[in-house]
């Protein structure tokens, strides 16, 4: 992976991040989150609107799909040849109090089924 600085404004950047799976163009680069067990919208859909990137949940992946995604891959599964990032699981940790995975289970998981970036599992803050 790498970074290209196409244009500098003071503290801001215009480039790109090459990642193995396609290039991102910052800014503005938007990722519609992707359900891995119910899709909305189609992937096809959302390529035509103009996406060339989406993120999805490599916890939500691991729970209902396990190592099929380690066979397979995460681009394969989802028929998606652009790049993903994987979230880690921290808002599900968040919302229900926990995940049975550890920090470094879910980071080696995102790293076999070959995401392009993934997310640490770190805990969450709430208000309260």
């Amino acid at each position: 992976m790498s970074f290209e600085i196409l244009e500098k404004d003071l503290a801001g950047r215009i480039g790109r991040l090459r990642t193995k799976s396609g290039i991102i163009e910052t800014p503005p680069a938007l990722f519609p989150v992707i359900n891995p067990v119910k899709q909305v919208v189609s992937l096809s859909d959302i390529a035509d609107i103009g996406f060339n990137q989406i993120i999805t949940n490599a916890y939500l992946l691991k729970r209902h799909y396990g190592d099929l995604v380690r066979e397979v891959g995460v681009h394969k599964l989802l028929n998606w040849g652009k790049p993903i990032m994987t979230d880690s699981g921290a808002y599900q940790l968040l919302m229900y109090g926990k995940v049975e995975v550890s920090p470094d289970e879910i980071l080696k998981y995102e790293i076999d089924i070959g995401t392009d970036i993934g997310v640490i599992l770190d805990i969450p803050t709430q208000w309260g």
